[in-house]
């Protein structure tokens, strides 16, 4: 059945229209084109025929030829059987739901903007600047050292730098994502995206901002449509998407207040009357509305001319940046000339030019035959060019839409599902069942048959029937019937082996349905029997884990994606409200998920992988924590701070921070030995030239001392002399002036 909206054939010209309201509006209604297509119409077919398999027997009869043809026969009559399904598709979703749940995956954003590789070169040659400064002024050597780490040498002082440096902001980007994917519960979109996938064959997340808060949510792809010329599988070629769903009469009026009086009224004249009898989509999709009111929400890539030229960022690098706009902070009066010769052809010799780049727009909007508007005007709720769009500075004209889809297999705007192969093989199964079930009600005793000719009259029946209760004999009459095995059998209408043989047919089908889908019952638990053998059971789970990869691939992709418009749009939208996220974390969680202005200009790529669930990876963490420590590679400060708290990641980032600490308080020890060997070897020098000093004033003393001693014996052998030599004197005097004796 086709759209009830009226859709125009023509697209508005994107390079000739005003883009005012209106151009909106006409946008928006030609995207809606898309939903009358043959493909998208059996992909919501199919959609829903999955569903109503998935929920159980009222849902599985509901082909025709299930029920006239099965059910009847030739003459309109009943074929006494009853409606049985043996639900083998809700285990396969459940399968797929259970696994997504126990599958944890972490998220880690990197910074890849030449933003972040230049400050990271900047912050090095600071601290080259300083190595410097310190061996220029040796009297500033140890204040600068003990506020930086520097190193004996210039290699050195390097080597400490990689193994010490962290780019905040890259820190708290994944600080912000960890936050944002916690707020928006993104462990509930995970399994809501795993049962769409599972059933509809597509996957869609959506991140959008509302009342300066990052906002997320599954769609259902039921009520999600998009340009069924893209190819790729995550529909990132399309050239737009877009949704519809059904909200109140208050939450419309709430959301949107500057709507004037007449579309409010309008509104609510359309949600009191529940008699209006016109084809509406929900009529088809949504069988039970309430008073609620249609709203379309589209988005496409359109183009806008633009002025871009040469300016030198603040790293003082050349840089290719928009100019002479609201969201730039570069004017004429910062342009420079092109940097190379290819760059002045490009911009013909200037130093700007204009050029067309992607832009991001939507418009949502009620259309006029849903509401029956007086005016014969759309009710246009909010429209114009997509604020906080995701883009990449390597890539600045490719803009992504906030949807984020992939495809569990894609071809051409066709999207099959897991389930569609099981859905023909579980009907074959309902019908042997009612089968099997009408022969077994159908089913009665045995007994015992005799010809009434044969029956003597003057027993009776009576007798005879008493007699064959009792097990006596009996006796007939065969002259009329010939003989006694003409006269005499048995009768029943008992189950058969045709109908137990019903069951191994089921049985084989059921089989089927596990190899297409991979869904098995040793992965299930489900296998019978326990004589199995073990390795017959690991290869069950391997094969199916395999035909199983491709689903989880694309959840991964849609995860991916996720966690990829957090890191780029979350940022943004949190800047602009800081103290709403104060008030959500508190101002130490401000301090840590701090959203600079510098951030603003990064581009950080998202990087996904399967891990284990937290719990799990924390209480391996304990035991590593507990290996590190009685090893003596991590102090006790960081093993209470991880303990019960850090995965692998954060332990081997303190485990780094901790070695590096070792490494500088090392060196820090080196250099002070060194300089204690230099004190004492000093030490040692003056003491011995004390000792030296204090030797040769020693030795000056008995010097001294042997010069006295010999002059004193000098002055003895002197004084002897001399009295020797008087006494010879006197005694010659004596004899010659003959003195008297007295006189010597």
């Amino acid at each position: 059945m086709p759209l009830f909206v009226n859709t125009s054939s023509v697209r508005p010209n994107r390079l000739t229209d005003e883009k005012n309201e209106k151009y909106h509006s006409d946008y928006g209604r030609w995207t809606l084109n898309s939903l009358n297509h043959p493909l998208y119409r059996r992909f919501v077919t199919k959609t829903l025929i999955n569903w109503s398999f998935y929920k159980g027997r009222e849902g599985q009869w509901i082909f025709e030829e299930d029920l006239e043809g099965f059910f009847l026969d030739e003459s309109g009559d009943t074929k006494n059987r009853l409606k049985i399904a043996k639900n083998l598709i809700r285990p396969m979703v459940e399968q797929y739901e259970g696994n997504a749940i126990r599958l944890a995956f972490e998220a880690k954003a990197r910074a890849v903007s030449d933003f972040a590789i230049n400050r990271r070169e900047y912050e090095l040659g600071r601290i080259q600047f300083f190595e410097q400064a310190a061996k220029a002024v040796p009297s500033f050597d140890k204040a600068i050292r003990d506020k930086i780490p520097l190193g004996k040498t210039p290699a050195e002082t390097k080597e400490i730098f990689e193994n010490s440096w962290v780019n905040r902001n890259e820190k708290d980007i994944n600080h912000l994502i960890a936050f944002i994917a916690e707020d928006v519960n993104m462990q509930e979109i995970k399994i809501q995206t795993t049962k769409h996938l599972a059933i509809s064959g597509l996957g869609v997340y959506k991140g959008y901002p509302q009342n300066s808060v990052y906002m997320a949510t599954a769609v259902d792809p039921l009520f999600f449509f998009w340009d069924l010329s893209a190819r790729k599988p995550d529909l990132s070629d399309a050239s737009f998407m877009g949704e519809w769903y059904y909200l109140d009469t208050p939450s419309i009026f709430e959301r949107w207040q500057d709507m004037n009086k007449k579309d409010r009224e309008a509104i609510e004249q359309y949600s009191r009357n529940q008699s209006i009898d016109v084809h509406r989509m929900v009529n088809e999709y949504y069988m039970v509305n309430g008073d609620k009111i249609p709203v379309y929400e589209t988005y496409w890539k359109d183009c806008e001319e633009q002025e871009y030229g040469w300016v030198i960022d603040q790293f003082k690098y050349p840089y290719f940046a928009q100019i002479n706009h609201e969201d730039s902070e570069y004017t004429d009066a910062d342009l420079i000339d092109p940097p190379t010769k290819a760059h002045e052809k490009v911009l013909n010799g200037k130093k700007k030019a204009k050029i067309y780049v992607d832009v991001l727009r939507y418009c949502i909007f009620i259309p006029k035959e849903e509401v029956g508007n007086q005016d014969g005007n759309d009710i246009i709720l909010e429209y114009g060019e997509v604020p906080y769009q995701e883009t990449y500075s390597f890539s600045p004209s490719n803009v992504e839409f906030p949807y984020k889809c992939y495809a569990w297999s894609y071809d051409k705007g066709d999207v099959p599902s897991p389930l569609d192969d099981a859905i023909d093989p579980q009907r074959f199964i309902n019908r042997i069942l009612s089968v099997a079930e009408s022969r077994i009600n159908n089913s009665r005793g045995t007994g015992t048959v005799i010809a009434k000719d044969a029956v003597d009259p003057r027993d009776g029946e009576e007798s005879v029937t008493r007699n064959v209760n009792q097990s006596k004999t009996i006796y007939l009459d065969t002259t009329r019937s010939g003989s006694v095995q003409n006269s005499v059998g048995s009768y029943g209408s008992n189950l058969g082996g045709d109908t137990t043989a019903l069951f191994d047919i089921i049985q084989q089908m059921q089989n089927t349905i596990q190899d297409v889908t991979g869904v098995n019952s040793a992965m299930t638990g489900t296998q019978g029997g326990s004589d199995a053998l073990v390795g017959v059971i690991q290869s069950q789970i391997q094969r199916g884990s395999l035909i199983q990869e491709p689903f989880y691939y694309a959840l991964s992709s849609i995860m991916l994606q996720g966690y990829q418009h957090m890191g780029s749009v979350g940022k943004r939208v949190y800047y602009d409200n800081p103290r709403r996220l104060a008030m959500i974390v508190g101002d130490e969680g401000l301090q840590n998920i701090t959203v600079s202005k510098d951030m603003l200009m990064e581009d950080f790529r998202t990087f996904i992988k399967r891990v284990e669930s937290h719990e799990v990876a924390v209480n391996n963490g304990n035991a590593t924590l507990w290996t590190l420590i009685q090893a003596g590679l991590i102090d006790k400060v960081r093993f209470a701070n991880l303990f019960n708290r850090g995965d692998a990641e954060d332990i081997a980032a303190g485990l780094r921070e901790y070695q590096a600490e070792l490494l500088l308080a090392s060196r820090e020890n080196d250099d002070q030995q060194a300089q204690a060997r230099l004190a004492e070897q000093e030490q040692m020098k003056q003491m011995a030239a004390k000792i030296e000093a204090m030797e040769a004033a020693a030795a000056g003393r008995e010097d001294a001392n042997k010069a006295a001693d010999r002059e004193l014996e000098y002055n003895k052998t002197y004084v002897k002399e001399a009295a020797k030599n008087d006494r010879e004197k006197i005694k010659v005097g004596q004899e010659a002036n003959e003195l008297p004796e007295g006189m010597v």
